[in-house]
């Protein structure tokens, strides 16, 4: 073999096959789909890797360099980068409590973790575990038992409709991955996302860039991501170091 094409041979072997045509598919049924979901949903429960994040919020607009350390339910460590890779921000929070310390400040603020409090760097105003779900190439779900399940042929993706009191879901499965790679939450505190670039990182089909949709957005694209790896606890610490100067804040308004 050419020794120039081996590379791209071998990134072809890694990634995922192509879409099939749904039109071809039995349309299965829609709990049974989304369970298969689930199972593949599951076998990711946490993540490290860096990642190029794109912002655009008001007149913010901008490109960062990430850390993200992720563990299912709701742990998250992320760390924003200078040009020489020092971390300029850092958030990190437990699921209940957050700190943020910012370089050019030097304080350390703590608070709970509210989603107003998890987007002050990175503009994604979720909850703990549904902020988690995202950034593991999860679909966070409304609580629905009667779920609906339409084929989309244009999307060429099954088509899954969720209700819970006002807001109303479209989730998006690929038929061959059981993968979601697109949701639309319609209502109060909607949003949208997207899934796409999936590759097969150990032996999981695994979306590389994932886009969020709401009062901002944000698109996110892993570079090395490291599904395997359990996060060390110490990255999930919600407290700022001894004798840093702290300020408390509450939620925000």
């Amino acid at each position: 073999m050419n020794r120039r094409l081996a590379p791209l041979f071998l990134l072809a072997l890694a990634a995922c096959p192509p879409r099939p045509d749904v039109r071809s598919i039995p349309p299965p049924d829609a709990t049974a789909l989304l369970g298969e979901v689930e199972a593949i949903d599951a076998r990711v429960p946490a993540l490290q890797s860096q990642a190029k994040v794109r912002v655009e919020s008001g007149s913010r607009k901008g490109n960062l360099t990430a850390f993200v350390a992720v563990a299912a339910p709701a742990s998250v460590h992320l760390e924003v980068l200078d040009f020489f890779g020092r971390p300029s921000a850092i958030l990190v929070s437990d699921g209940q409590r957050f700190v943020l310390f910012q370089a050019e400040t030097g304080v350390w603020l703590r608070g709970p973790a509210t989603p107003e409090n998890l987007a002050r760097i990175i503009p994604v105003a979720l909850p703990p575990e549904q902020l988690v779900a995202m950034l593991l190439g999860r679909a966070p779900r409304l609580a629905d038992d009667h779920p609906e399940l339409q084929v989309d042929a244009e999307a060429n993706a099954f088509r899954i409709d969720l209700h819970a009191g006002d807001q109303t879901q479209q989730l998006w499965v690929d038929p061959g991955l059981h993968r979601v790679v697109r949701s639309q939450i319609s209502g109060p505190r909607g949003y949208g996302l997207t899934f796409a670039e999936f590759t097969d990182v150990r032996q999981v089909p695994f979306p590389r860039k994932l886009s969020f949709s709401g009062p901002a957005a944000v698109t996110l694209e892993y570079t090395d991501p490291r599904l395997g790896e359990v996060p060390p606890e110490s990255l999930f610490r919600a407290e700022p170091p001894t004798g840093a100067r702290v300020e408390e804040v509450g939620p925000v308004q």
